[in-house]
């Protein structure tokens, strides 16, 4: 597959501190084409100082929430994971799925009520373009793939169909699909029939107040200062809304929503038995959308991949905008060190 670049963006230069010593990162943007008439946004991340510890680049997806500057790249200390990884010696790209932050996405049908929009096919879609990008740019054969939440689903899917071209596979926060409890199903599902969602909208907006609804919700208010920097909350928000005409609401697809009740249920969009590569599944102890059974569920299905760790660390949903000591730092040193093979 030959990935065609329609432009290109501007290098930019900034410090990234990690483990007490600066860092020179720079960034430079691309936008390539996916299926559907699609333009993707990629940020591609270089420490020119350093040998990467491993061949193989990392791509972050973000989950079904803010895109991938706002939930990777936020120009703050602590706020940018991308930046942090690339100081530890990885090469790192990140990218928006159709529909978030500076990708476009298809003419649907908004009268359609069965489209699911931003489902885990046209995903599959975007990721594989981008893999497919960064494999012809680097000259390499497999990519190691990142996703939180949602994005652990789609990156989980992908890996299913093309292990082959996937190094390592990590997945944080991310829904397995068992059914068991989930708090989020009762908001999701209709009134007369909770076992069924109750589709409203194709897409999903929020305000800055509804985007951290959960995140406040899950830290005692009388530690919040402690766990979270308030200036990390504010720049995540202020940035996720930013792409929207009215700079005040996140508007992105929602199909995520959909596929995310259903598998909250049991329904079964792929299979971890057809994973083969390195694999490495992080729960934070203070999630709210995942849940300690989708560990045990995933764990159990993981049967032919190459090398697998299943592991539960201290943080909330969003552990890498949480303070270093409050699980920041150990999930940076988790996915170094499975990349590295340590």
């Amino acid at each position: 597959m030959v990935i065609r670049v329609i432009l290109l963006g501007v290098i930019l230069f900034g410090a990234c501190s990690q483990a007490g010593k600066e860092k020179q990162i720079t960034y430079e943007d691309h936008f390539i084409e996916s299926t559907d008439s699609v333009r993707l946004f990629v940020r591609e991340f270089k420490l020119d100082d350093k040998t990467p510890i491993s061949p193989y680049p990392l791509l972050l997806v973000h989950g079904g929430g803010p895109g991938a500057i706002a939930s990777f790249d936020l120009d703050i200390p602590h706020g940018s994971l991308a930046r942090d990884l690339a100081a530890q010696g990885i090469k790192v790209y990140i990218m928006d799925i159709r529909g978030w932050e500076l990708s476009t996405y298809p003419d649907y049908d908004k009268h359609d009520s069965t489209i699911v929009t931003g489902n885990y096919e046209e995903a599959f879609d975007d990721i594989d373009a981008v893999v497919e990008f960064i494999r012809e740019k680097e000259q390499i054969d497999k990519v190691s793939l990142f996703g939180w939440a949602t994005g652990g689903h789609w990156g989980g899917y992908y890996a299913t169909r093309n292990s082959e071209k996937v190094s390592h596979f990590i997945s944080l926060n991310s829904l397995y699909s068992v059914n068991a409890p989930w708090p989020l199903r009762a908001a999701f599902g209709k009134e007369e029939d909770t076992s069924q969602f109750n589709k409203s909208d194709h897409f999903r907006t929020s305000d800055k107040v509804g985007l951290v609804r959960q995140w406040n919700a899950t830290i005692p208010i009388e530690v919040k200062n402690d766990w979270r920097d308030s200036l990390v909350m504010e720049a995540y928000r202020n940035t996720a809304t930013s792409f929207h005409p009215d700079s005040n609401i996140l508007y992105v697809p929602g199909g995520y929503q959909e596929e995310s009740f259903y598998m909250s249920l049991g329904k079964k969009y792929w299979d971890a038995a057809d994973i083969t590569c390195p694999t490495l599944i992080i729960r934070s102890d203070l999630d709210f959308w995942s849940r300690p059974s989708d560990l045990v569920a995933i764990e159990k299905a993981l049967v032919n991949t190459e090398r697998k760790r299943i592991v539960e660390i201290p943080g909330t949903h969003y552990v890498f905008l949480d303070r270093p000591e409050k699980g920041r730092t150990q999930l940076i040193s988790e996915i170094k060190n499975f990349i590295d093979n340590r």
